[in-house]
């Protein structure tokens, strides 16, 4: 990407898209890491406060959850 930001012409569209892309991926705090919160409750208020909808989606994160609680561990992938 960053070749390709030096290709553009700074008055192309694309070169704005790509500098936001790179500026938004070097903003990322990489090798920062949180404790894993498994409280089911709490995740669904949450989700039911904050995102509107997707029944579906709020319902595979919290089986997602439960078992990470019954497992001990949050290991894999959520989708």
């Amino acid at each position: 990407e960053l070749h390709k930001l030096s290709d553009l012409q700074s008055a192309s569209p694309e070169f704005n898209v790509t500098r936001t892309y790179l500026d938004w991926l070097t903003s990322i705090p990489w090798g920062k890491f949180s404790e894993d919160k498994l409280d089911v409750e709490f995740a669904k208020e949450v989700l039911d406060e904050d995102h509107f909808g997707l029944d579906d989606v709020k319902e595979r994160i919290l089986e997602f959850i439960a078992v990470a609680t019954l497992k001990g561990m949050a290991q894999g992938k959520i989708l």
